[in-house]
């Protein structure tokens, strides 16, 4: 019995040092490295080595790699970090430890965190869905202010010919860039509230899709206007869109939409063939871009000599038009392109959530920089917004 039993504890010694072998290795850990434990007792609560996770660099996530620090976790228990690889929504492969109640989360660049499940805070999740209740109520009602002079009948779809051709799609694009931006910060939102990662990502371009939908119906009584197929489409490609980048962070994380606005000479002048009674009707003193990182798809050697304090600088190209204000079936459309920073990359205020949050919805607006304009015709603009 003995000669058995030493015979199991010795195959027990092996494959017990072996594991932990691949764990650490699995890792980055040098062999010295025992401390990457799950360790409740900590008063961080985080897993214990500075080693970093080789992860692909996205749209929310401070930088090329995490560490295993900033990794928290919610389990009770203290055990050896065992590996098994998950797919997360952001392309990721993280290690994850296989208790059952084990939540695994990081922060995000947005000041919020990644969870692999749902940890609920009640009161959060409460706050957020009456603020944006009212939110929502107040806004369609200032919405219908705007447009209360309009007659109404009853439910219809637009003249397609028009819906195609009004305000050289300026107003397309709006729609996409609006659904984008309610999508992104709802989703922020619930995961404030302890919503997981992916539920976050599906609940938040929902939202952003609903939110767009109930104007989508509302323009639908209006004489006219109309319920347009097209707006609904650029809704949907805007939620959607938001989606993506989540799963295909590589690809299209280093892009972002982005808007500027001035307002135009024509409204200034009452040029308008129906006065804006709001900066949302002013087409002609909006600008949306999409800003481009070029330090996103940097390869990690480059990303190695490149230096930091130039990770923000990318590039943005914008669309406008002109000519639109007095028949919004003709007009101009006009090309931008220019410098552009990415405010998410600014390495200042980095210890705060809430200074990061702030910074990644500041993002959405391209700031005052040296941009051309190409069509009619090329002009250098200096410091244009």
């Amino acid at each position: 019995m003995k000669f058995y039993l030493k015979i199991f504890l010795i195959i027990f010694f092996i494959t017990y040092n072996n594991s932990y072998s691949v764990a650490k290795s699995s890792f980055g850990l040098t062999p010295a490295d025992t401390s990457a434990h799950q360790n409740k007792n900590s008063s961080s609560n985080t897993l214990h080595s500075n080693q970093t996770l080789k992860l692909k660099y996205s749209l929310n996530t401070a930088g090329n790699k995490i560490t295993l620090a900033g990794l928290h976790s919610s389990s009770n228990n203290y055990n050896p970090l065992k590996t098994r690889t998950v797919k997360t929504p952001l392309s990721y492969k993280v290690k994850e430890l296989p208790e059952k109640n084990t939540i695994l989360k990081y922060q995000l660049a947005d000041g919020t965190y990644w969870r692999t499940q749902t940890d609920l805070k009640y009161a959060r999740f409460l706050s957020i869905m009456g603020g944006i209740a009212m939110i929502d109520l107040f806004a369609f009602n200032q919405l219908r202010h705007i447009w209360d002079q309009e007659n109404m009948t009853k439910m219809h779809s637009m003249n397609w010919w028009n819906d195609v051709h009004n305000y050289q799609r300026m107003d397309k694009i709006g729609h996409f860039t609006d659904a984008y931006f309610v999508s992104d910060l709802t989703s922020k939102l619930y995961r404030w509230s302890g919503i997981s990662g992916t539920e976050s990502v599906w609940y938040g371009a929902l939202t952003g899709w609903l939110w767009m939908l109930q104007i989508e119906i509302s323009d639908g009584f209006f004489a006219d206007w109309g319920f347009s197929w097209l707006d609904l489409s650029a809704n949907t490609l805007g939620s959607g869109f938001f989606v993506l980048q989540h799963y295909f962070p590589e690809v299209l994380g280093g892009l972002h939409p982005k808007i500027s606005y001035h307002v135009s000479s024509k409204w200034k002048n009452n040029l308008y063939e129906k006065t804006p009674k709001a900066f949302i009707d002013d087409y002609e003193g909006i600008t949306f871009w999409m800003a481009i990182n070029p330090y996103h798809y940097f390869p990690d050697s480059w990303k190695r000599g490149f230096p930091k304090w130039l990770a923000p600088l990318g590039i943005a190209v914008g669309y406008g038009a002109e000519g639109i204000a007095e028949n919004p079936q003709f007009g101009r459309p006009q090309w931008y392109v220019g410098l552009d920073i990415d405010l998410r990359k600014i390495p200042i205020g980095n210890e705060s959530g809430f200074f990061k949050f702030i910074k990644s919805e500041l993002n959405f607006i391209r700031l005052p920089l040296p941009t051309i304009r190409f069509t009619p015709s090329g002009i250098w603009y200096g410091f244009y917004f």
